[in-house]
């Protein structure tokens, strides 16, 4: 297993760096070990997929979705080089990556969600930039056979996704089960484009003075567009929700996100989304900085989406959201 202690070893042995350097636990995420090599002139970030995630209940996942990541980084940083590290190795016997490593100084955009004082610039400029780029991505990879071929697993989506959010949340409020199982459908029968899978303000590394990363590709998959539109409104509703103060900030950003990214052909991003919201709080993966009062509100507004006759525009779940 991957950890600080043999994360330079590892670097040297595959013939990535040639001498020392230092090794830092990167922390945050639940589904990999991830280590910052600093040596020399060069940055590095080493990781491994987990075979058994880091939360309260099991919820295993397979380790080879690390190939896939790999795969993934490597054609998204060909579409778009400058919002995406650099694959630099890949070692498939011991499914450890390696890529470059963000300028010292960059920080997650949740953090910048969360904790900052409201900003166009950091709030609404990135959504849209991050539209944009979304849009590209799909755009490039829409109905393309090869790249359908390479990304067909879709284990690791339902592994990772698909069950321990929608399954979960459908067993737990089964009067909900119409609307959840329609957003299932699309999610396991569309193959529109490359969709990365977990498009949310964690996985974007934003610099002081404007560019951006997005990083985490082991869900990567030939599967429904809409699932990456849902869930980045998800998480701008969830940090909404938690801060009422930033609440028109955010919804800016949500509608300069949606902008950005343009026309979308599905009819059902208001249930997807609200999927998503109600997973937030009573599937596998909770949201930690909610509190209990935000869960209540998260968990009503998701609950009225989702027994609605059909899906609503994603603006009436904001506009209930306060």
């Amino acid at each position: 297993m991957l950890t600080i202690e043999n994360a330079v070893e590892h670097l040297r042995g595959r013939g990535v760096i040639p001498g020392g350097g230092t090794a830092t636990l990167l922390t945050g995420g639940v589904s990999g070990v991830v280590v910052l090599v600093s040596g020399g002139d060069r940055r590095l970030v080493v990781k491994q997929a987990l075979d058994r995630l880091s939360v309260a209940t099991e919820w295993l996942a397979k380790p080879e979705r690390l190939l896939t990541e790999a795969a993934a980084l490597a054609l998204l940083h060909e579409i778009t080089p400058a919002h995406t590290p650099e694959l630099v190795d890949v070692d498939p016997a011991a499914l450890v990556l390696t890529m470059t490593a963000a300028p010292p100084g960059w920080q997650p955009w949740k953090t910048v969600l969360l904790d900052e004082p409201p900003s166009g610039a950091r709030f609404a400029a990135v959504a849209s930039a991050l539209g944009r780029l979304l849009s590209a991505w799909h755009q490039q990879t829409w109905g393309d056979p090869v790249v359908a071929e390479r990304f067909a697993d879709y284990e690791a989506f339902e592994q990772l996704r698909v069950a321990p959010f929608h399954r979960v949340i459908r067993d737990r409020h089964p009067a909900l089960t119409p609307a959840i199982d329609a957003c299932i459908t699309d999610l396991t029968t569309a193959r529109d484009c490359l969709v990365h899978g977990d498009f949310s303000p964690k996985n974007v590394l934003v610099a002081p003075d404007g560019p951006l990363w997005v990083l985490d590709f082991e869900v990567a998959h030939v599967g429904a567009a809409v699932f990456d539109l849902a869930f980045l409104q998800c998480h701008l509703l969830l940090k909404a929700i938690h801060r009422p103060a930033a609440a028109p900030a955010l919804r800016a950003a949500a509608t300069a996100f949606q902008t950005g990214y343009g026309p979308t052909t599905s009819t059902r991003l208001g249930w997807h989304t609200a999927c998503l919201l109600l997973a937030r709080v009573d599937g596998k993966s909770p949201a930690t900085y909610l509190t209990p009062a935000g869960r209540d509100r998260v968990r009503a507004l998701a609950v009225h989406a989702l027994s609605l006759p059909s899906s609503p525009p994603i603006d009436d779940l904001w506009d209930r959201a306060g």
